[in-house]
């Protein structure tokens, strides 16, 4: 098992270079009868945000603005930026259209 985790530790960082962005798998091998096949899993906007920066994408997505959602979340509107900017940065986004886009699965770029 040891070699096992090895080879997979190995072909992960091999491959580590944006190719895992890809459906094949990173590694396919048996040993000792036990196959492991690590498939690359790409989440969904949704899964990288914590259930505070949910609440706080939810209101945007209603049209408050930063000073509004503070003053409902009863947070600082620094704490508030601070949530957007980390949702912008996980989601790779620059607006909050965008960020809302992501979030319900609308591509701006076709637009």
């Amino acid at each position: 098992m040891r070699s096992l985790a090895r080879s997979l530790v190995r072909r992960v960082t091999e491959l580590s270079d944006g190719e895992a962005a890809t459906r094949r798998p990173l590694l396919d091998l048996t040993e000792h009868g036990v196959r492991c096949l690590l498939v690359p899993v790409t989440p969904e906007a949704h899964d990288l945000l914590s259930p505070r920066e949910h609440e706080v994408a939810r209101m945007v997505s209603r049209g408050y603005t930063n000073k509004q959602i503070a003053g409902v979340l009863e947070i600082s509107l620094n704490t508030v930026s601070a949530h957007m900017r980390r949702i912008f940065t996980k989601l790779g986004v620059g607006t909050r259209a965008a960020m809302v886009a992501a979030l319900t699965g609308e591509n701006l770029a076709a637009v």
